[in-house]
């Protein structure tokens, strides 16, 4: 781990939760799933799909970035922050925060539980940009600043926008890291896009065709994996995550913390720093194409 990215996660942290500014959050339109199922005894109105053979997601014919994207002065001495837009194939228009600028690129997708948005994410963001990386956070539809109603089956077309967005700007060697929601569309994403590197943080198999992932296609996922959840977790979440973990294969790192609390909110706990830690080493990892480390 590289000196001082503890310190930079624990400023930029704080800094956020000092910040007086708030992305107003829009309405939720009414998806039969729930995010991370948001009571325990909760489960998905219809039963997950393991039999399902892989099928390409309809991708957009293109994404565009806002013509005048907004260079914001960063909290995180010499880390560059630039506001973007970029549109999806039904035409929803997100909007995006690009950090820092380096050889590998992270995006960082949020969870949905009430009220979450990029911002969860934004902290360990500027952390990373401040560290070489380039980093890209987004509001899915229906939250933040994007347009829309959040429906969880589409969440995959707002993840080729993001994707198409960075290779538009030059950038290949992407890894997506993502919360709940944010994960299943990662892992979905991982599938059909030759990503480098994925994270599944508390996240559940499906979320609603396309947004889903099948048994068979876990077995698929061979790139370098970050897999972390909660051991109190919702029970979905932790059946989802436990036959992730193990069917899976190699490279991957598991960790289960002891902890209630899911996805992004584990920044909140005991274990906020050790699991920023965790994510960094993971991605120097990748960065410089080594094994992965053991958690």
């Amino acid at each position: 781990m590289k000196p001082g990215f503890t310190e930079l996660f624990l400023f930029a942290l704080y800094l956020t939760a000092c910040s007086p500014q708030k992305y107003a959050t829009q309405g939720e339109s009414a998806s039969p799933q729930t995010d991370a199922l948001l009571s325990p005894s909760a489960s998905p109105d219809k039963p997950l799909s393991r039999s399902m053979t892989s099928t390409a997601i309809q991708k957009p014919s293109t994404s565009t970035a806002t013509p005048s994207s907004t260079i914001l002065p960063s909290t995180t001495s010499g880390v560059r922050i630039e506001l973007v837009n970029f549109t999806t194939s039904d035409n929803i228009t997100l909007a995006g925060t690009l950090f820092g600028e380096g050889d590998l690129t992270v995006i960082l997708a949020h969870m949905g539980m009430p009220g979450s948005d990029q911002q969860s994410w934004q902290p360990f963001a500027q952390s990373l940009a401040a560290q070489g990386y380039t980093v890209l956070t987004f509001d899915f539809r229906g939250r933040g600043n994007s347009a829309g109603l959040l429906e969880y089956n589409k969440l995959p077309y707002d993840m080729d926008a993001a994707i198409q967005f960075l290779n538009e700007r030059g950038y290949s060697r992407i890894v997506c890291i993502g919360a709940s929601m944010g994960g299943t569309a990662c892992m979905r994403a991982a599938l059909d896009y030759d990503l480098v590197g994925l994270g599944v943080i508390a996240s559940v198999l499906s979320n609603g065709k396309p947004n889903e992932v099948s048994t068979n296609e876990i077995q698929d996922l061979d790139l370098p994996k970050i897999i972390v959840y909660g051991m109190y977790d919702f029970p979905t979440v932790l059946m989802d995550m436990k036959k992730i973990s193990e069917i899976a294969p190699e490279p991957k790192m598991v960790q289960v913390y002891q902890t209630y609390e899911h996805g992004t909110n584990i920044f909140k706990t005991e274990y906020g720093s050790q699991f920023a830690e965790l994510l960094f080493n993971y991605l120097e990892a990748v960065r410089s194409n080594s094994p992965l480390p053991t958690p």
